[in-house]
């Protein structure tokens, strides 16, 4: 074993998991021409890069990736078993399609399910820090979202992730906002282009707060505080906040 499997091996794991509703409001339209799920694609694609980035530079950390999307119901499109590198879904990225529901307590139940050490995307557990929750809809739940949401919050690993949400076009924020639990860590846009900037800003601010962290995290550890680390990404994207402001057409 050389001395870069060593390292590779004790860097942590920082999970980025994103939660995107794909239903059919999300689809193009062609009386104004707005393509939200296009400006969604791009921005998935766009921040990857940046992720890779950061893996490159930061010798302690590593962020590993997870996509669900959720309509009629939720599936996991970069696959159920494991988490994957930024660099391994960059060269796999297929455009996600929009239809169908708001499955939202489903998406919530099935994110509960992989956040486990046991069956679930945690299986390195005793080496990560924070994951980084990132829920994007544009809708009302269609489906009993409060017994999905009320399972998740009792996740461990859910109360001590960074938890983040952007709220498109006619999204219900007040969920969003319970999803959270902080008023901050919401965004909302009703403008496709912005949309596209804000996602890349929101996962690269709050990927920024939890691969930076110094220690490992340990959700059973009941001296951590459990909103912590989202009310750091809150005080962070308000920092940053005029990027923002920025015109749509303005490059990242």
């Amino acid at each position: 074993m050389g001395m870069l499997d060593k390292i590779q091996i004790s860097r942590r794991m920082c999970p980025v998991i994103f939660l995107i509703d794909t239903s059919g409001s999300m689809t193009l339209n062609t009386m104004n021409g707005e393509n939200p799920i296009g400006a969604v694609n791009a921005a998935i694609e766009g921040v990857l890069p940046e992720l890779i980035s950061m893996n490159e530079s930061n010798a302690d950390n590593e962020i590993k990736v997870a996509i669900m999307s959720f309509d009629f119901e939720a599936k996991w499109v970069t696959g159920e078993t494991d988490l994957v590198s930024p660099e391994d879904l960059k060269a796999n990225w297929v455009d996600l399609n929009a239809d169908g529901l708001t499955s939202m307590g489903a998406a919530f139940r099935e994110l509960n399910q992989k956040l486990s050490v046991s069956h679930g995307f945690m299986k390195r557990a005793t080496g990560s820090v924070a994951p980084v929750l990132f829920l994007l809809s544009d809708g009302e739940p269609t489906d009993d979202y409060q017994s999905g949401l009320q399972e998740l919050k009792q996740n461990n690993w859910y109360k001590v992730a960074v938890r983040v949400a952007i709220g498109y076009g006619d999204s219900n924020d007040d969920v969003l906002r319970e999803f959270t639990g902080n008023n901050e860590t919401v965004l909302h846009t009703n403008d496709p282009k912005d949309l596209k900037k804000m996602i890349h800003f929101v996962a690269v601010t709050s990927s920024k707060v939890a691969s930076t962290g110094s220690n490992s995290v340990s959700p059973d550890d009941n001296s951590v505080d459990p909103d912590d680390n989202t009310q750091k990404t809150a005080a962070a994207l308000q920092s940053q906040g005029g990027l923002l402001n920025a015109t749509p057409d303005e490059d990242w």
